[in-house]
């Protein structure tokens, strides 16, 4: 059996506003001299690069995984148990915390095809 892994990925325009933001704190800081504002900085342009190169999630046949930003963490949620209501999935009673504002928008929707089409939705 052969098994298809679907990446979803974080919506490349929040990434690119967050690394603009982080290279005008960094400009800023650069032209007043070290501060709190350059530690600020560095770490928005580490989260704006993690947004760009790290999955938010990935789903197999038998499993959506969502991953943390940085670090080896990670949940998984059994699609057996996955359903979408009101445009939000759900592992049981609980959340997926995969929000639709942070993920890329065709990542997105086959998420949500692949989601409802298992679970005849």
């Amino acid at each position: 059996m052969l098994v298809r892994t679907m990446r979803i990925r974080y919506k490349t325009g929040l990434a690119v506003g967050i690394i603009v933001c982080a290279a005008f704190i960094l400009g800023t800081s650069v032209l007043t001299g070290p501060s709190i504002s350059t530690f600020t900085g560095v770490i928005a342009m580490i989260a704006g690069i993690g947004y760009l190169v790290r999955p938010l999630a990935e789903l197999t046949e038998s499993e959506l995984t969502v991953f943390a930003l940085f670090g080896p963490l990670k949940r998984q949620f059994p699609v057996a148990g996955l359903r979408v209501v009101d445009g939000r999935i759900y592992s049981g009673d609980k959340k997926v915390p995969v929000p639709a504002w942070t993920t890329n928008s065709d990542d997105w929707r086959a998420l949500m095809q692949r989601v409802q089409s298992r679970n005849g939705g």
